[in-house]
Formats: C-alpha cells, sequence, structure tokens
C-alpha cells in the first residue's frame, strides 16, 4: 500500500471551524485513505501558503485573487441577521437601527462587505442605538448566546448561515435578513496551483468537495 504524507488543506475561519468538522472532513479522510490536515487562517494567508506550497489545497471566504493560483467556484454563502428571539423574517432598515449590533473588527473583509450593504441601504455604523466589536464568529454567536432576550431593542449580529444552522434548526438562535434583498451572499471558493492539479490526490480532494455541495 502505497502510504501518503499528510494532505495540507487550509480553510478560513467560516469554512474551517463550521463546514468542514465532524463527518464532512471524515468523509473526505476515509475515501483517500490518508491523513488530512486542516489549518484555520485567514483567506489571504491561505491565498500566500497555496503560492509557496504550504498548502495543497486553499478553501476561502474572501475574493482574494492572484493570478498565479486556479480558482474554483464551490459553495454560497448568506450573511444573516442572528438574534436570541425571534425577529420578523425582513427587517426594515428603520427598524435595524434600533437593534444593538456586534460588528466584526475594523478593517477585516466581513465588515467591508457588510459595510457596502449598508451604504445601499442608507445604514452606518453609527446609526445603531448600540455597537461593540467581536473578533471572530464564535465570540459573536456566544455573546448572541448570553444577552438578554428583547424582542424590542435586541442584540443581533451578521453572521454566515452555516455558522448557525445547527442553532436555528433547534430554535436556540434566530436568523432574518435586512429588506428583501440578496446583496449579503457571497461565494466560497476552492483555490490551488497549477502544480498541485497534477496531482492525482489534489483531484480526489476536488471532486469530494464539489459532492459535498449536495449536502447544502
Amino acid at each position: 500500500m502505497i502510504i501518503h504524507k499528510p494532505f495540507q488543506l487550509a480553510a478560513s475561519y467560516t469554512i474551517g471551524s463550521y463546514i468542514l468538522p465532524g463527518q464532512r472532513i471524515n468523509t473526505i479522510t476515509e475515501k483517500l485513505d490518508t491523513q488530512v490536515k486542516v489549518a484555520i487562517t485567514s483567506s489571504y494567508h491561505i491565498v500566500e501558503g497555496v503560492k509557496s506550497g504550504k498548502f495543497d489545497l486553499g478553501l476561502i471566504e474572501s475574493p482574494i485573487f492572484d493570478n498565479q493560483l486556479i480558482y474554483k467556484e464551490w459553495l454560497e454563502d448568506e450573511l444573516v441577521i442572528c438574534s436570541k428571539v425571534e425577529l420578523p423574517p425582513f427587517i426594515t432598515p428603520e427598524l435595524f437601527r434600533n437593534y444593538n449590533l456586534i460588528c466584526r473588527k475594523k478593517d477585516s473583509p466581513t465588515r467591508e462587505m457588510i459595510h457596502n450593504f449598508f451604504k445601499k441601504c442608507g445604514i452606518s455604523y453609527s446609526s445603531f442605538k448600540s455597537l461593540s466589536e467581536i473578533h471572530n464568529e464564535t465570540a459573536a454567536i456566544q455573546s448572541i448566546k448570553w444577552a438578554k432576550p428583547n424582542s424590542i431593542n435586541p442584540t443581533v449580529t451578521i453572521i454566515s448561515k452555516y455558522a448557525i444552522e445547527d442553532e436555528v434548526q433547534r430554535k436556540e438562535l434566530f436568523q432574518s435578513h435586512i429588506c428583501n434583498n440578496d446583496t449579503l451572499r457571497h461565494k466560497f471558493y476552492i483555490v490551488y496551483s497549477q502544480e498541485k492539479i497534477k496531482s492525482d490526490l489534489v483531484k480526489s480532494v476536488i471532486n469530494e468537495l464539489g459532492l459535498m455541495q449536495n449536502f447544502f
């Protein structure tokens, strides 16, 4: 039997923390019959790592493109409003301003995308009744879970639908949308180098990731 060295897969935070863990990554490992090591880091560091050969394959959530690499659209994500209390399916900007918003740190790609969306809706971060910053999705989710329930001025955050899908199914958390608008949709990408695509193992992982799309 041929023993392969561990497959080095890099994933950005949402993908590595909420999409791959459990049965999904186990299925890839079992079918490839090799160890898969998953590094969770920023999309920027993943692109640099794929270029240098540190990672065999990358999964990114921010569109950081490099002409030296190959990109393949993988999943479509949507950023939704997350709260501990049930909210209307669609929230008007006027109502949204009364909420207590937990947002991402400044200069993060997610915050920039939300900022651009806010501008289209006539909202700014200074519009909110209360505003606090958090550094990652896990901390944002925990902050919502520990927030005091308030249906008039709820504490909310804007987060990937994949990060809260289990809690939403169990009705521990609730999701909503700003207006009836799909602007907060974005793509996840598979990224790899011309050199790595020559590997049958890399081709197999890309194939398994493609099959995984059927479960979303």
